[in-house]
């Protein structure tokens, strides 16, 4: 049978998620709905993809061995999309890619403080996953991108906006749950919970894998691998390790299972605009101007994201 990207995004959605409710919102359909694009996929296919139970979703093999190629599929489609809408697209466009969380409370003040200086220019944005921490430049996708570094992505230009906290998510029962703050020798003897990534400046910078990543000098950190960001969470609440994020990634999703920690000895997650370094555009320019006006400007606004106190009465 011929299978809809519609169905395919869902199932992305659900397999990724493990949750029909996060998954539902996701692809912003009610979870009936959303049910009956999987039941339709998998009476179409001929196979089952998710196991169900009243209190979890697992993915069955079938659907593990979808996963990949579902991917890939919804990647490689969404690229011809976007070269189709260079080939129609009449008015000055700017393309912004942006990773989860963009340049978190500063998003909205930048694109309104560009859109004031750039008011004849149409602003896309799109999403991307972890798996492209380039947010799209590195394949040519956008013309500029809220990324966060560090990763191996070549040609790149990059201005630094703020640096936060990284933190430790723990068990909320842990003994290292109840502490105001880490040390990376405190976390060395344990193993951290990531989902694999291709990129090895990324993955080491988000694993605390020796210097690169903040972690001790020595034998490379046992890692215990997730398929999806959901069950890494899932793999940390029941003691199997901790995971690595950035402050505003543990304030923007908390867990009544996890406790987030900082780790005050390793290298803060920046948060920058970034362009390819052969571009020559002067929207792109603009907008990176626009990025560090506002940030200078709402320098209240970055304290708080860094997490320091006080900084909402000061503003």
């Amino acid at each position: 049978m011929d299978v809809s990207t519609r169905r395919l995004r869902c199932f992305l959605a659900l397999a990724e998620e493990l949750s029909f409710t996060r998954a539902a919102s996701r692809v912003r359909l009610a979870q009936q709905a959303l049910s009956q694009q999987i039941r339709k996929l998998e009476e179409g296919l001929g196979v089952r993809l998710f196991e169900r139970t009243t209190r979890q979703v697992s993915l069955t093999a079938a659907g593990a061995a979808l996963l990949p190629q579902a991917r890939r599929v919804i990647g490689a489609w969404e690229h011809a999309l976007a070269v189709l809408d260079d080939c129609r697209r009449e008015a000055v466009t700017l393309r912004l890619g942006f990773v989860a969380g963009a340049a978190l409370e500063l998003t909205g003040p930048v694109l309104e403080e560009f859109a004031r200086r750039r008011p004849e220019v149409s602003l896309t944005q799109r999403e991307f996953t972890r798996e492209d921490p380039s947010a799209g430049l590195g394949r040519g996708l956008v013309d500029v991108a809220f990324v966060r570094p560090p990763f191996g992505t070549a040609g790149l230009c990059l201005r630094e906006l703020l640096v936060e906290p990284r933190v430790a998510g723990l068990r909320a029962c842990h003994p290292l749950a109840g502490r105001e703050s880490l040390s990376a020798r405190d976390l060395r003897d344990l193993p951290v919970v990531a989902v694999p990534h291709p990129d090895p400046v990324f993955s080491d910078f988000w694993t605390l894998a020796g210097p690169a990543g903040g972690g001790a000098e020595g034998p490379r950190r046992v890692t215990m691998e997730a398929a999806t960001p959901a069950e890494e969470l899932a793999l940390v609440t029941t003691g199997q390790g901790f995971t690595v994020m950035a402050l505003s990634a543990a304030r923007y999703a908390p867990h009544p299972g996890i406790r987030y920690v900082p780790v005050r000895d390793i290298e803060g997650s920046a948060l920058a605009v970034a362009w390819r370094r052969d571009s020559d555009s002067e929207l792109v320019e603009d907008f990176v101007a626009s990025a560090l006006a506002v940030r200078d400007r709402e320098q209240a606004v970055v304290r708080a994201i860094r997490g320091e106190a006080g900084a909402r009465e000061d503003g």
